[in-house]
This record gives C-alpha cells, structure tokens and sequence, in this order.
C-alpha cells in the first residue's frame, strides 16, 4: 500500500529503488491464503468467528479471459477510463455464530448461524502515478455463492472445534436457509508515493484512503477508510488482503528483499442491507435488529522476503445489531507468494 506522502525523501530517490523489483513482480501473479479467527484474538466464539480465502491475482498487464475481460471493460472504461490491468480469483468460507453455541434453540437475540461459501471474481484498472502526482487503482469484483445448509457451515465448525477440544456448537439447525446471494463491489484506492521520515533514516510513512460501495442480495452499502503505514521499502502494493466486508489490500507486493512495516488503518459503513442479519431475502428466517452504522479498526504488521509476504491484522468492530453483548474482534493472517 502506498498513499498520502510526508516527509523529505525526494522521489526520485525512491525510483531507483523499484524499477527492478517492480519489472520482476508485474510478470509474477501472487497465491495467497487469508484465515480470519476470533481465536486469533480474544478466542470468543460469536457474530463473525471465523473466514478462510484462498486467491490468485493475475500479473500486472497479463492476458485477461476473454469472457472477463469482455464483461468488465465497459465498467472500466466508464468508471476509470482505462483498460483492465490484471485480474484475480478467490474462493472462501465464512462462518457466523451467536455467542452462545451451546444454546439449542439458538438465543434470538444473538447473532444468526449462517455459512458462506463462495466465489469472486475480480479485475482492476490501475493509473500509475506521474512524476510526484499519485495514482489509483480501481478494482470491480463479483462475489456470488451459497448462504445456509449448502455452505457447511455446521460441519467446518464442529470438525474444528472437534480437532481443537472446544464445545460443540447446537444451535446450527436454526441456520439461515439456502439462499444463493451476489454482491458486485467498486472500489478506488488512492496512491501517492511515499517519503522518508527526516529523523528516522531508512523507513518512510505513507496513508492510503479509499471509498466504494457495493450492492446485491448479499449486502448493500457504502464505504470509505484508509490504512496508514510506517516501515522500511514502501512500495506500490495497497495494503493486506482481507475478508470482505472489511477494509482491503490487493495482493500485490514489489520487494526482493526483506522489508517490513507496521500499520492502522479504519473503515466506515452504512449498510442498507446484510443478508447474515437481516435474515434471508425470500423466507423467513432468524434475524436481529441492524444497526446501519458500522466501523472497523485494524491495526497490525507485514513482512515480506524475496516471493513471500506475511501479515497480521487485529480488527476491533463496531456492533452492527442492537442486541449484540461486547465488542466484536478477530484476528487475520494471511501468507502470500509470488510465482
């Protein structure tokens, strides 16, 4: 990620330092596994407990499919007035629970069990930046899959907290139904190049806003956030992949050698809609009282060596339904190559 620059390091100082590892990056695509847990903070097990994504994102300027790149150019086009850059896949779980997963009923006021299986698809229309103004990219992404019994939810969770020793959860019969759901995304992330901080030789600092909506069956809102950073080797990646809906990177990263970086980062939403709280869109369902105002704060660091990245990301979250009982925080992880 790189973003808003301050400081004294003049840029082209900062050039010389990427053309290589940029030349060899754009022609290597990046596999990357993220795991969101409440384990990997507080270990509560409620509202969103856990997600798993596994992607791929395309080299920069790589033959986009065909039948992709004819759906998305018009989009591109119209919203970034540019041609795709590159493209990614992604297929995830998530997994939401209420806080009591011993309670059978489950408690009608806690948070729905619900699964999420599911795809995206995703292309991006990157504006390099000229001389000292900054760039943006722009990214459009497609998730679609399966809401209810048909997303395992149930059986993930019980084979984990079978594996791990924990109790069993009992309330996944009242389960949101099957129910296929969509949500097409657009987002815009800012770039400027980053600066050296005058009194700390070698590292820099850079901000990276962002804003976008998305709309469709699975939720429907409007979001904007940045991430700051300070570390050493800032390069023109946007930040850590994460799991939607939170704030999120693009897995692309430039070093060859080590570099690392610490970072905060926070994400406003108004939400017209969320399928996991307001119940399926068709049936009845278990459901609770939205509330339309939601932020998220991350904090967390990165590192990464030759073709591999690494990153941690502690989020504390706003409620999101009247009824909800403590803070909802959770742990991401996530590891990224280059091939």
């Amino acid at each position: 990620m790189t973003g808003v620059a301050f400081g004294m390091l003049p840029t082209a100082a900062f050039a010389q330092t990427v053309p290589e590892a940029r030349e060899r990056a754009d022609s290597e695509g990046v596999f990357s596994l993220v795991v969101e847990n409440d384990s990997l903070s507080s270990g509560a097990d409620r509202n969103y407990t856990s997600g798993i994504e596994l992607s791929y994102t395309s080299p920069n300027n790589a033959r986009i499919p065909a039948w992709l790149d004819n759906a998305a150019t018009p989009f591109t086009q119209f919203f970034s007035q540019a041609d795709p850059t590159f493209w990614g896949v992604a297929i995830g779980q998530s997994l939401f629970t209420p806080n009591n997963i011993e309670a059978a009923p489950a408690p009608p006021d806690q948070h729905p069990y619900a699964g999420w299986l599911y795809m995206q698809l995703m292309v991006a229309a990157e504006q390099p930046p000229v001389g000292d103004i900054g760039g943006h990219l722009d990214t459009y992404e497609l998730e679609f899959g399966m809401v209810g019994p048909s997303a395992l939810g149930e059986q993930s969770q019980a084979g984990i907290h079978q594996i791990l020793g924990a109790p069993s959860p009992k309330g996944w019969a009242s389960q949101l139904h099957d129910e296929f759901a969509f949500a097409a995304s657009v987002d815009r992330r800012w770039r400027w190049l980053p600066f050296g901080l005058p009194r700390l030789v070698g590292l820099s600092f850079d901000v990276t806003p962002q804003a976008g909506f998305t709309v469709g069956t699975l939720r429907d809102d409007v979001h904007a956030g940045f991430i700051a950073r300070i570390g050493n080797r800032l390069t023109s990646d946007y930040g850590p992949p994460r799991v939607r809906p939170s704030l999120a990177g693009v897995e692309h990263f430039y070093n060859t050698d080590f570099s690392w970086n610490v970072f905060l980062g926070a994400e406003g939403r108004a939400v017209a809609r969320d399928l996991f709280l307001d119940g399926n869109t068709f049936r009845d369902s278990a459901h609770v009282e939205r509330i339309p105002y939601v932020a998220d704060f991350q904090a967390g660091f990165s590192m990464s060596l030759h073709e591999w990245r690494m990153t941690y990301t502690f989020v504390w979250r706003t409620d999101e339904f009247t009824t909800q009982e403590g803070r909802q925080d959770f742990g991401s992880l996530s590891f990224g190559r280059r091939f």
